[in-house]
């Protein structure tokens, strides 16, 4: 068997409790790598196509990767996968920490639930053996307060991934909550848990994870580790600060969207508020995942709104959706909401989008007093930035709607709350503009999980992958063959997420790093070619999910002022119309995707050994494209 797996998975059938073990395929395991590769491989053929997210037909499933538990640098990834109940396609959340580590150690690659559990009950799982355990008395409890449940009642060592209150409300901007913040956040992956009545899923376990060339991995670590250190990449800033030293950065340079996206960064008067000396005021510790040399991370301690919140610090995402977004240079208050997504378990991305959606209608007058029990929603005003995203968690009021995303809600409130509504295909946008980065628009609108930056690294590739790109927001008015360049960072990057890799590291070292470490765990080799073949190999099946579920993300609204439509009068970004058709084409005619619809092509599929997906998609003997 191929090192980095430890060769099979567990089947959860939470409405009869029965638990199975199946064995993963050596083919499957070289040609789709781990995480969501293989979940999407294994669940294209067992959710059917119109299955509700919602309902016990759909699977949901917590992943790892080959290279999570070895000795290569960031390799703690988990994903949690199912059909998202915000798009009706195909999703994933990525997750750091220690728990996919523990769950590996624990003796399995991945664990999937089907059905639904008559009652709450959570999984354990320890050196190869599991067992669903009554959660009743952990129902209504936050992610926090179950953190420590756990730590008290299961041990120290054990690691757990859970939801909170919103998850349990079935709230589907929900994510799965590990320790206290380190959140698998998109998609909407924390409803699916709470529709399957599963509060958390646990793990323990001292296995070794099979390497095939100990030797050769002990070479690679201290090499790489070395890079790091010595600052390749994007490694110092993530060392140093992590993310949030770009929140200020983003409020000045036109990436990060302002006012609900209705703005130019020229209307936002606080960024120095929120730089990372200002965090600093506020930072009890700094943190590190499992084994991680960039430790990026801390938590902080602040006192709002006369009480004491202990928090993870706010990653740029966070800062910005409850910062600029929302008019706010309220360090403190963004902590706080911050520590709210976390204890309740939201995405905070979504959470802000959601947010700022509110007080746009409320502005414009479509929602009023009445509406929101009395809160009055004026833009920077923090206290009723908070008291919302406690609304949406637990769906009170107003928060009932907010709870759906934007999408519904939108519709829910009629046409003119539309342009209000900042997502594709029904996730909000992240913090990053379309409008400073062009082809960021094209992820945004054809990427299997849309509305996400992170898939396709936010265009960018490991250093020393040769490649003739545009840098990250260089010269946004030159847009013709953007799109040619997003394939490469999106297939490359499909193999990083798969095989474990956190995105900081997978930045932070050379473009070699992760074919040189997967060759000597696999004990075979793997080529930076190799990643290119693979990721597009995932990204097609990713696809085909789509297509199957009725999805031509062609015929999705664009938002059309985060792509700038008609452009902004200011601003670093002024004047910039995001050319999305002409980049939309040229990423279609790489990938050999139909120009009408994103269909992969049956040629294309063949090509990558996905023959029976060719069938599916073209069933038809001698059908044309």
């Amino acid at each position: 068997m191929l090192g980095g797996y430890m060769g099979k998975v567990l089947w959860v059938h939470l409405d009869t409790g029965v638990i199975e073990e199946q064995s993963l395929p050596e083919t499957m395991m070289r040609d789709f790598v781990g995480g969501y590769g293989i979940a999407v491989r294994l669940l294209y053929d067992r959710i059917p196509p119109a299955a509700d997210a919602l309902s016990p037909q759909n699977v949901l499933g917590f992943l790892t990767g080959p290279l999570t538990g070895t000795p290569m640098p960031t390799s703690t990834r988990w994903t949690v996968v199912c059909k998202s109940p915000l798009t009706g396609g195909w999703g994933d959340a990525n997750g750091s920490g220690f728990f996919a580590v523990a769950l590996k150690r624990a003796g399995y690659d991945g664990v999937f639930f089907t059905g639904v559990a008559p009652q709450p009950v959570y999984l354990y799982i320890e050196n190869g053996r599991a067992e669903l355990r009554d959660a009743s008395n952990l129902w209504g409890q936050d992610c926090y307060q179950v953190e420590d449940w756990v730590k008290e009642h299961l041990g120290q060592d054990v690691e757990a991934a859970c939801i909170g209150p919103a998850g349990e409300r079935l709230v589907r901007i929900a994510g799965v909550v590990h320790a206290k913040g380190r959140v698998a956040a998109r998609s909407g992956v924390g409803a699916v848990m709470g529709a399957k009545r599963l509060k958390l899923v646990a793990a323990r376990g001292n296995l070794e994870v099979p390497i095939a060339d100990p030797e050769r991995i002990k070479e690679l670590r201290k090499k790489y580790v070395g890079q790091i250190m010595d600052g390749v990449g994007y490694a110092d800033s993530y060392r140093k600060t992590g993310t949030p030293s770009y929140t200020p950065i983003g409020a000045v340079n036109g990436d990060s969207p302002v006012r609900n996206w209705r703005d130019s960064v020229a209307a936002f008067h606080g960024a120095e508020n929120l730089a990372f000396e200002e965090l600093l005021k506020y930072r009890v510790k700094r943190h590190a995942c499992w084994r991680c040399p960039i430790a990026c991370w801390g938590t902080c301690r602040v006192e709002y709104a006369g009480r004491w919140h202990e928090t993870h610090q706010p990653e740029y995402e966070t800062g910005a959706a409850f910062g600029a977004l929302m008019m706010n240079d309220h360090y403190p208050s963004i902590m706080v909401a911050n520590s709210l997504c976390n204890r309740y378990g939201l995405d905070t991305i979504s959470a802000g989008g959601c947010t700022a959606f509110a007080f746009e209608c409320y502005e414009a007058g479509i929602i009023g007093p009445q509406d929101t029990d009395g809160l009055v929603l004026t833009w920077g005003d923090h206290e009723a930035m908070n008291r919302l995203v406690e609304k949406i968690a637990l769906r009170e009021g107003i928060g009932d709607l907010l709870a759906e995303g934007v999408q519904r809600a939108a519709e829910r409130l009629g046409p003119a709350a539309r342009p209000f509504a900042i997502h594709v295909g029904g996730q909000e946008l992240p913090m990053h503009d379309p409008r400073y980065e062009p082809a960021l628009g094209v992820i945004y609108r054809l990427e299997a999980t849309p509305g996400r930056h992170t898939q396709g690294c936010q265009f960018l590739v490991p250093p020393g992958y040769e490649s003739a790109r545009p840098d990250f927001g260089e010269e946004p008015h030159k847009q013709a063959g953007r799109g040619h360049w997003v394939k490469e960072a999106l297939c490359l990057h499909h193999v990083s997420n798969a095989a474990g890799l956190c995105l900081f590291g997978y930045l932070s070292m050379m473009a070699t790093a992760l074919p040189d470490f997967l060759s000597a765990i696999w004990g075979e080799p793997f080529t930076l070619q190799d990643m290119m073949t693979t990721g597009e190999r995932i990204a097609n099946v990713r696809q085909a999910f789509n297509v199957r579920a009725g999805i031509n993300p062609l015929a999705w609204p664009i938002p059309e002022r985060a792509y700038g439509m008609p452009p902004l009068p200011d601003g670093p970004t002024a004047g910039i119309t995001v050319q999305i058709e002409q980049m939309t084409r040229e990423f279609l005619e790489d990938m050999d995707w139909t120009l009408d619809a994103a269909v992969p092509r049956p040629e294309a599929l063949r090509r990558l050994g996905l023959d029976d997906i060719a069938r599916d998609l073209w069933p038809q003997a001698g059908q044309t494209c």
